[in-house]
This record gives structure tokens, sequence and C-alpha cells, in this order.
């Protein structure tokens, strides 16, 4: 088994690379729609704007073959991946996102005392018991750099929740798609063990 790391120019993919390989799996960066085809198992990982990701995933000919590899293989969207998925962003409200859910990715609102972006360390609240959660004590700390996140989304798709003076999704979940606001590859044990999960995970 296969994973393709998809590199669309913009993302840091080499920490995640680094995990996936601890973790004694093979990986591949994936940077053109042949390679992703070629793989079993896909992650998203990504920083900066949406907007950004959207137009160098179609400079790079991936987004059409990444939207049609949803509906075949697992995927797992990290941060900007998780982003995608949704309809549209306030931060890009010109560029349309994968639509695997129809809602939108809203701006954190900006309170007194709590700092955007939120960066650091927050617990994670599982709202369902899934072979991606299994082993990880709920509540554990993951490790977040975001601006942007999704607030409003149908209940069936949320996977975790994460309060950062207001309540966000910091995990997605849609048939044999997950995305997850946090960084995995950044948050320890809890972290890996999730890796290794999406790694052993079978649709």
């Amino acid at each position: 088994m296969q994973i393709g790391i998809v590199d669309y120019g913009a993302s840091n993919i080499f920490s995640v690379l680094r995990a996936i390989s601890f973790l004694g799996a093979e990986a591949k960066i994936v940077t053109n729609p042949e390679e992703l085809k070629s793989i079993d198992k896909i992650i998203l990982p990504g920083q900066g704007s949406m907007g950004s990701c959207i137009n160098n995933l179609k400079k790079n000919d991936l987004f059409e073959s990444l939207k049609k590899s949803l509906s075949e293989k697992p995927y797992l969207g990290i941060c900007l991946g998780l982003q995608v998925l949704f309809s549209l962003s306030e931060e890009s409200p010109k560029d349309k996102g994968l639509n695997i859910f129809p809602e939108k990715v809203e701006r954190l609102t900006k309170k007194r005392n709590l700092k955007i972006p939120h960066m650091g360390w927050n617990q994670v609240e599982f709202k369902k018991d899934h072979f991606i959660n299994n082993d990880i004590p709920n509540s554990s700390n993951f490790y977040f750099v975001h601006s942007f996140a999704s607030k409003k989304l149908n209940e069936k798709n949320v996977f975790s929740q994460t309060e950062h003076g207001e309540i966000f999704n910091s995990a997605v979940l849609h048939e044999n798609i997950i995305g997850v606001q946090f960084h995995p590859e950044k948050s320890g044990d809890p972290g890996l063990k999730f890796l290794k999960n999406f790694i052993d995970w079978k649709i």
C-alpha cells in the first residue's frame, strides 16, 4: 500500500512525509494526476489561503483528478486540506472548493484575550467513535495554526469539535473522507496514533 502526499507547490509536506515514514508506511510525493492514480490513499496537507490552494491545484492539473479520487480512495486533509473540502471560504470568496461539504469556512471571531490565528495546543472532543480515533483518549491535545474554520456543518459530518472563544469543527467526516483542522504530524503521540489509524483504515 502506498500513501500519496499531494504537493501542489505551497504546502509544508515534509513533516507529514517524515511522520508517515516513521510509522513504517510507504509514502510518495504526488505532483501530477498520473501519480495520483497510482497511489492507494491520499493526504493533502496545506498552508496559506484556500484560494491559493485551489489555484495551485488547478495549475498542476490536480483539482479535477483529486475531486474524482475523493470518490474512490481514503483521503485525509490536514489544515487547508480540510478547508478545500468545503464549497466556499470567507478568505477566498471567489474560489470554489471541492464541495464535499456545501457549507463555507468562516473566519474565527476575534475576542478579547484570545489571539487569532489560533496557534498552539488545544483539546479535541471527538463526537463519534470511528476507527480513526481508536485508542486516542477523548479531549487529547492536538496542535493548531489557523485563522479560519468550519463552524456550521451537518451534524452527521462533525467528527470532532474544539473551542477557541467559540466552538468550531476540528475534524469532519464523510464516508472515505476525513479532514482535520489540527496538525497530527506535529501533535506528539495522539497525532501519530491518528496517522497510524489512517494508514491502517480499510474502507
